[in-house]
């Protein structure tokens, strides 16, 4: 008996470390005091802002917990329940603003932080019980500069090299150059006149990669042109020659043409209309036609 007492008092110890190490963490990860051109809120101001941050694989809620910028006075501020923005998920983020009016909303405290003091941000539970704490040293609190963690939730601290609201305190290179750019482009016309330089640049060099092309597709359409009238030319020349090679003498040609003669005025197709006739001049007696028969007319002799 005693040994299954112990046997479930050690499983209950184990438990209980399993769960209290899956506990959310929740911890003061980075403080902006003098907000001069960085975070603006929902209402279009700049003013100082506390970011906690989830250190754990859970999701935990911040609703009747309390934020304070005095140790003395750990309630200061309630965080206001049945607002279900009030839970962070694992590895998240979640920004108040510490402008001193606390009838804006659920992220707007009813304190504010100086600019020219050391400040501090305690965090406590339902119960008071501080959980986490940030000191702001009064160095920190010049225009645009935030102090937090320089890994997130971890133990050292510092002034960061940009303030990352809601993001990473230690960003990738790609994060932190978005982060210097929106600092220094905090209402993105340089943006703007980027994205219209990159738009012209790429009609400028379409524009010149079709001109470019419509030359060269001239250029080489004259060139076949050209290439097939020199085709012709070289045909009607190597004709002419073969001719000249092959060219007859006079005496062949005044053979063929005497022929050609002979054959039209021997032998033709229609004949000649002019009738021709001719007066015959002979002897004539009415009493014999014989006459004509003879081949000799008869002669008289003298006795």
């Amino acid at each position: 008996m005693k040994f299954i007492i112990k046997v479930s008092g050690a499983i209950l110890l184990v438990f209980s470390i399993i769960n209290a190490s899956a506990q959310a963490k929740l911890t003061i990860n980075e403080v902006m005091v003098n907000n001069q051109s960085s975070y603006v809120d929902q209402y279009g101001n700049r003013s100082a802002w506390i970011e906690i941050y989830n250190n754990s694989g859970t999701s935990s809620n911040l609703a009747g917990w309390y934020l304070s910028n005095d140790r003395n006075e750990p309630k200061k501020y309630l965080i206001a329940k049945g607002d279900k923005n009030t839970v962070i998920g694992p590895r998240q983020f979640l920004v108040f603003w510490a402008d001193g009016n606390g009838t804006r909303g659920t992220f707007y405290t009813n304190f504010t932080l100086k600019s020219g003091v050391e400040n501090s941000v305690w965090l406590s539970d339902a119960n008071g019980k501080i959980k986490d704490s940030l000191i702001i040293p009064e160095s920190a609190s010049l225009p645009d500069l935030s102090y937090g963690r320089k890994v997130d939730g971890g133990l050292e601290t510092g002034v960061l090299n940009y303030p990352t609201p809601n993001i990473n305190n230690l960003p990738v290179n790609q994060d932190a150059a978005n982060i210097k750019f929106k600092k220094n482009d905090p209402f993105g016309i340089g943006m703007t006149i980027t994205a219209v330089m990159v738009v012209f640049s790429a009609l400028i060099l379409l524009f010149i990669a079709f001109k470019l092309s419509g030359k060269l597709f001239i250029r080489l359409g004259r060139k076949k042109h050209k290439d097939s009238l020199a085709n012709k030319g070289e045909t009607a020349a190597k004709s002419s020659s073969s001719d000249k090679d092959g060219e007859m003498s006079g005496e062949i040609v005044a053979a063929i043409a005497s022929v050609i003669y002979q054959l039209q005025n021997s032998s033709h197709d229609i004949e000649n209309t002019i009738l021709t006739i001719e007066k015959r001049v002979s002897n004539y007696s009415p009493w014999s036609s014989k006459i004509y028969g003879l081949r000799q007319i008869p002669q008289v002799r003298n006795k």
